[in-house]
């Protein structure tokens, strides 16, 4: 007895693996069911089927006549009644490549249609945004968008960091500034004056100018400009960033970033 449970229960996970991998390739869980009912019946008309497959007896018709559209089962009429069976299970592998052209045609035309939606996204995307971002998460996200942003070459100016954003980060912060490095991302960045232990790792990574804010121009929010995006960070309590685009307002802070850097102590 123990053995024949034991054949029901790996001949029940075969026939649910079966499933899956048919349900996989675009059948539907009642197309499959008839399936395997129609394997086991041989040729039948519905009655069996409907008990067989467990499905509902309004539904036979047009599940057979889909399994039927597909390729994988025929039928035959004696005496008028309609005897349905399957064809060789050969015939899945020819709908699955089927399938699979069709996937292709799909993919081509979706190809065509991402170039126009591409183009539209390219002809918007110079418009002025604004976005916030709260929350640890949100930081990093902030960041890590930086790092997709940004290519070889350019660079990022930094001004006015305050010591509990570094206390609270540094980890992350090292590690993304390695990523950055890697990545041939320059920084220019001038820390709070408090900040020089700090500052002073980052004095020996490479692509990485530092400086330090004078004590009277000091500033509690951290603020990033790049390409044509400025972000200032609070991250007193719940982290809260914001980002705009706008290349008058990137081109207003970078401005004022260089007359920082200018009077802030090496």
């Amino acid at each position: 007895m123990g053995t024949n449970k034991r054949f029901l229960s790996i001949e029940k996970q075969r026939l649910h693996m079966y499933e899956e991998l048919l349900t996989d390739i675009g059948l539907t869980k009642s197309e499959v069911a008839v399936y395997f009912a129609l394997l086991e019946l041989g040729e039948s008309t519905t009655g069996p089927i409907i008990k067989k497959a467990g499905i509902a007896s309004g539904k036979a018709y047009l599940i057979l006549d889909k399994l039927i559209l597909k390729g994988l089962v025929s039928y035959i009429i004696k005496n008028g009644i309609k005897y349905y069976q399957v064809k060789s299970p050969e015939r899945l592998l020819d709908y699955m490549k089927e399938k699979e052209n069709e996937f292709k045609k799909k993919e081509e035309e979706l190809a065509k249609v991402v170039s126009a939606l591409k183009a539209r996204y390219e002809s918007i995307k110079y418009k002025p945004i604004a976005e916030i971002y709260e929350g640890v998460g949100g930081f990093k996200t902030l960041l890590e968008f930086k790092l997709k942003e940004l290519k070889k070459g350019d660079c990022i100016n930094i001004m006015g960091v305050p010591r509990i954003a570094l206390e609270k980060f540094e980890p992350y912060l090292m590690n993304w500034n390695r990523r950055r490095i890697k990545l041939g991302i320059k920084l220019r960045i001038i820390y709070n004056h408090d900040c020089v232990e700090f500052g002073k790792k980052r004095e020996k990574m490479k692509l990485t100018e530092v400086r330090y804010m004078k004590r009277n121009l000091e500033t509690p929010t951290w603020i990033d400009i790049f390409k044509d995006y400025v972000d200032m960070k609070n991250v007193h309590g719940n982290p809260i960033c914001f980002l705009v685009k706008d290349q008058l307002i990137a081109e207003s802070y970078r401005n004022y970033f260089e007359f920082i850097w200018k009077n802030s102590n090496e």
